[in-house]
């Protein structure tokens, strides 16, 4: 394999959970050096999310994919005094406390730009490193909640509905990991680092691409929210349909080309010329109506997979609603490498547990692919990267004995 783009690139990861670690772990996926800083006894979070099955940390296999793992005590002043000489030489610091827990162990950017004026220095938060709730703590739930995701989604006639995965929290992380290539680029050119503030709240907000819709109907004092039927500013064409046996399909019919081929895929081009759906406006009047025509002939078929086949040969964009297992075994994902076995930590192979089924690269380079490889146990790196800053094997075992004793 040719050499990887990050190859030699020295990233300290202090980062928890979910948007900070996917963000390093994808440094990781292009060859970064990517040493990972777990608090003593307890580690990431993350490693307590396990599957019972498997007995494996399966978030955190995934969310630390090809990191280094080193157990260091941030408040213990032998312990920062460690941390203060691996920042001194890495590339790209990632943090993801509340703002200003950095800055009382002097690790904030100005204190490590001061020794290190090139780094490339990424904070993530749930608000952000300034505003009135900078300090706020928050979650992916409830970043969905305040920006008004969360109000978007779910049924009219229901409450708010939280999007059930971590939405936020990778799409967060995968924005972290842009702004620290960018400013990677940045420093390339000009041998300067800088600091990066990304927030949960700001990639949800950054998400709502219905804004001036919203922002010009509030104006004009017309409230807009949940929908039953497609988008808020898409005819009927677009939505979810229910077919025989609690079946389901997504239509995107959402323009007039789209709409012709699906009343031909349908059997009814009477609907093309009908003053009822002739037109954007007119089928924005008679959405319900519409709505009711198209899940009639989608119920139609006793295996919905039959419509969406129908829809396809007339280059109508549709899918069946997949369960996960459904997608897991998905021959379209295998073919493109997006579900592959990945090496399981050091601890699982011993009990015989080589590899754990997980997601594939979803960037795919031609000439510096990426590679996916194991998760680290907790310390497990602990000799190998702290005797490079001076500590002896029994300096480094004296210091895990006593770190391990104080919670």
């Amino acid at each position: 394999m040719s050499q990887r783009i990050f190859e030699g690139l020295k990233v300290l990861d202090f980062t928890n959970n979910v948007a900070g670690p996917g963000s390093s772990a994808l440094l990781a996926d292009y060859g970064a050096d990517v040493i990972k800083i777990e608090r003593p006894i307890f580690g990431d979070d993350t490693r307590s999310w396990g599957s019972s099955v498997i007995e494996s940390f399966s978030w955190y296999t995934w969310l630390n994919r090809g990191k280094k793992s080193v157990t260091i005590s941030l408040t213990d002043p032998e312990g920062l005094a460690i941390i203060e000489k691996m920042v001194a030489d890495a590339d790209v610091v990632l943090q993801a406390f509340r703002p200003g827990v950095m800055r009382r162990f002097a690790l904030d950017y100005e204190s490590v730009a001061k020794v290190n004026p090139s780094v490339v220095y990424c904070s993530i938060s749930a608000y952000g490193q300034t505003g009135p709730k900078a300090t706020n703590a928050g979650y992916d739930q409830i970043a969905q909640a305040y920006t008004g995701l969360m109000d978007m989604t779910g049924q009219p006639d229901g409450p708010p509905t939280r999007v059930s995965i971590s939405m936020l929290d990778h799409s967060t992380g995968i924005n972290a990991f842009g702004s620290i290539c960018a400013a990677l680029y940045h420093r390339e050119k000009t041998g300067e680092g800088q600091h990066i503030d990304v927030s949960l709240v700001g990639t949800a907000f950054s998400m709502i691409d219905m804004f001036e819709e919203v922002a010009e109907a509030t104006t004009l004092g017309i409230s807009i929210n949940r929908t039953r039927v497609g988008r808020f500013t898409v005819s009927p064409g677009a939505g979810t349909y229910r077919g025989k046996g609690n079946q389901y399909c997504e239509i995107a019919a959402n323009n007039e080309k789209l709409w012709r081929l699906l009343c031909q895929a349908m059997g009814r081009p009477d609907l093309i010329t009908d003053p009822r759906s002739d037109s954007e406006s007119s089928r924005m009047k008679n959405a319900s109506l519409l709505h009711g025509i198209i899940e009639d002939w989608v119920a139609s078929f006793d295996d919905i997979n039959v419509a969406v086949e129908k829809l396809d040969k007339f280059g109508v964009p549709c899918a069946k609603v997949n369960s996960i297992g459904d997608t897991v075994a998905d021959e379209h994902l295998l073919a493109r490498g997006a579900i592959t076995d990945v090496p399981a930590p050091t601890s699982m192979q011993a009990r015989g547990v080589k590899t754990i089924r997980a997601r594939g690269p979803w960037h795919i380079l031609s000439k510096t692919p990426l590679q996916m490889r194991k998760a680290p146990d907790r310390g497990e790196h602990n000799i190998e990267v702290l005797a490079q800053y001076g500590l002896s094997v029994d300096e480094i075992g004296k210091l895990q004995e006593k770190w391990n004793k104080s919670k």
